[in-house]
């Protein structure tokens, strides 16, 4: 056997230990980096049903000479904008309590659906309560309704926010996605609200268009140059005839980037495309795997700790300047270091900035006590 062929044979060997064996943590490029949160951020409003989102904009200007979409990340701005809001309340006869909630630091790295909204600071009013009264659907084909019933219903009796309006909305389109109905509308309006005693009631119209019903007419995947010619089909989880579901090939897309990020690929791409044929409600699926270059470690800070905790930070890497950058690494310190009574009580974040241009990455761990954070 050729060494080219036993180089192939290993990689897929561990293709398959990364897919059906070990237990890996998921390891995107910084998921854990240490970043500095945003000094400004929209700003988004979560219950205020006497007015449009737009509307609320435009009189909230009035209020604030100077407003623009987006607001400082301070205390004082956001007070600034809560009490405007209650002066608007309050020309409506109501009298608020309002809180303002900004998005966590983990908001800013995570995935989220297409149609949801960017993190934003959101303003919601706390009192008087602001409930979902009854929810209207109207559905097209019919047949479709009791299906949809209960997530159309989500929320109802419980206070009302327009995230929610989000969420009912993604809830029937992954339902309605499951089945095969890739063309899905979901139209959510708020018609009335009313005041019983003490609170507000809020109804919600939604309507739906399923659209047709899509089967999977071919799927085909090109592995990259580490999997050049490799049938990868026992992967696929589907086959062709069978409905996509809402996220066709995700799971193998996922596999295929740790494989790579796993041979030092950090700026690994997969392209997982889906060509609709419209006219036969026929779906076609192509994944594609971009390597990218292979990046090496070209400097290694560790922070925060005396030099015996340092030196023995750097062995439990195991990845020094030089060494291919290996993301799984940094996962695999974190379970390390809690099995280490040198670095007992230990925590660290990590900020890793690459050098696209020579492939290199500069690599910095921030240490801090239990209880503690990163400076």
């Amino acid at each position: 056997m050729t060494k080219l062929n036993k180089f192939s044979l290993c990689l897929v060997g561990a293709l398959s230990w990364m897919v059906f064996g070990a237990s890996v943590l998921s390891t995107a490029q910084g998921s854990n980096s240490a970043q500095s949160y945003p000094a400004h951020l929209p700003y988004s409003f979560g219950n205020f049903v006497w007015w449009s989102d737009e509307d609320l904009r435009v009189q909230l200007k009035k209020q604030i000479p100077g407003l623009g979409d987006e607001i400082a990340t301070t205390t004082a701005a956001e007070g600034r904008v809560r009490d405007a809001l209650k002066i608007l309340l309050k020309e409506k006869g109501v009298t608020a309590e309002i809180q303002s909630q900004e998005p966590s630091y983990s908001s800013f790295g995570a995935s989220r659906d297409p149609e949801a909204s960017a993190p934003a600071i959101q303003f919601s009013i706390m009192e008087p309560q602001i409930l979902l009264d009854k929810v209207e659907l109207r559905i097209d084909p019919i047949a479709l309704a009791s299906a949809v019933q209960s997530e159309s219903e989500w929320g109802e009796g419980r206070p009302y926010s327009a995230f929610g309006d989000w969420f009912i909305r993604s809830r029937i389109k992954a339902l309605l996605n499951q089945r095969g109905y890739l063309d899905a509308q979901v139209q959510i309006n708020r018609p009335t609200f009313r005041k019983d005693v003490s609170l507000y009631l809020v109804s919600l119209d939604v309507s739906v268009v399923a659209g047709p019903q899509y089967r999977v007419s071919a799927i085909s995947v090109d592995g990259g140059s580490l999997l050049h010619n490799r049938d990868l089909s026992p992967l696929f989880g589907m086959k062709v005839g069978d409905l996509p579901g809402r996220f066709p090939l995700q799971g193998l897309a996922g596999k295929l980037r740790d494989f790579y990020l796993h041979y030092g690929y950090a700026d690994v791409q997969v392209e997982n495309i889906p060509t609709l044929d419209r006219e036969h409600a026929l779906v076609a699926y192509r994944l594609n795997v971009i390597p990218g270059a292979i990046y090496h470690l070209r400097s290694l800070s560790v922070q925060n700790l005396n030099s015996e905790q340092e030196s023995k930070a750097r062995e439990l890497l195991g990845m020094k300047p030089g060494d291919i950058y290996l993301d799984e690494a940094i996962s695999d310190l974190y379970h390390k270091i809690a099995d280490e009574p040198m670095l007992k009580g230990y925590h660290f974040s990590y900020g890793p900035k690459k050098d696209k241009a020579a492939s290199q990455v500069d690599l910095t761990l921030q240490f801090f006590k239990e209880g503690g954070r990163a400076t």
